[in-house]
């Protein structure tokens, strides 16, 4: 009884410190992401089924379409994040992502597309293209 007892403090204190730290590594993260221009985030798995690969795509599908020129002046930018890797894990946690999210960022402000493109980036992706640009033009 007593061993687990110090187990379960030993447990509750290292919960305690990984939170603290996680929290201070994050508010210094935050301030270095925050920007005036349009970011577009989809963060992804290793492993991807043929939806997956079909959010990213028809992302850029979109953002070509409708932004080439703020694309190349560098006023929207789209980035692909592996959850897997370092630098997926460590922008996630910057944004509060959990899992495979479509994120546009611009300043404190970001839109969710996760949903909209898992419904419709195979089954309806001239949709899912207007609902990004719907998006995105609310943020210009």
């Amino acid at each position: 009884m007593k061993i687990l007892r110090s187990l379960l403090l030993i447990i509750f204190v290292a919960a305690s410190l990984f939170a603290c730290n996680a929290q201070t590594a994050e508010n210094q993260k935050t301030e270095s992401v925050l920007s005036e221009d349009v970011q577009v985030y989809y963060f992804h798995n290793t492993k991807r089924c043929a939806t997956c690969n079909a959010v990213e795509n028809e992302t850029i599908v979109a953002l070509e379409l409708f932004y080439e020129d703020k694309m190349k002046a560098g006023t929207i930018d789209f980035t692909s994040l592996n959850l897997e890797e370092d630098e997926g894990k460590t922008m996630a946690q910057t944004l509060l992502v959990s899992g495979q999210t479509l994120l546009i960022v611009k300043g404190e402000t970001k839109v969710n597309l996760t949903n909209e493109g898992f419904m419709n980036a195979r089954t309806n992706p001239t949709k899912f293209h207007e609902i990004i640009k719907t998006q995105i033009d609310k943020l210009l």
